[in-house]
């Protein structure tokens, strides 16, 4: 499980605020991973909130670009980079679906490879937009 703190804030509040929701959303998949005899209703929400992680990292990551071309921050193309990565892990999961079909161990994998990126990327990447942003 991913907590937020005040270690992931950028300096932007709809910024963090997005960051908020995706770890939220995160955990929330976890949570459903957990369940030991599912329903119906919560394997098709499963397959919603994999669909929103995506699209909500396409609308995101082009504000956060923005934000960070605007403010000039010497992250950008590192941003940039991670981003694709993050992306590329839904390429993956959807491609290896498509293969194998579905199955938890590759839902578990898409977490945990998400949880890690999340941790790895807002701490590292994402924070640098703190030592650029005007007070």
């Amino acid at each position: 499980m991913v907590i937020w703190n005040q270690q992931f804030a950028t300096g932007f509040e709809i910024i963090d605020q997005q960051h908020r929701v995706l770890i939220a959303n995160v955990n929330h998949l976890e949570e459903l991973l957990h369940s030991t005899s599912p329903t119906r209703e919560e394997c098709e929400f499963v397959v919603y909130l994999v669909d929103f992680l995506e699209t909500y990292a396409n609308v995101h990551f082009q504000q956060e670009e923005g934000c960070m071309a605007k403010y000039r921050c010497p992250a950008r193309a590192q941003n940039m980079l991670g981003h694709e990565n993050f992306l590329g892990l839904f390429r993956d999961y959807k491609q290896r679906v498509a293969a194998e079909g579905f199955t938890v161990d590759l839902l578990r994998k898409l977490h945990a490879d998400t949880s890690s990126w999340i941790n790895g990327h807002i701490l590292k990447i994402d924070t640098q937009l703190r030592d650029v942003v005007p007070v």
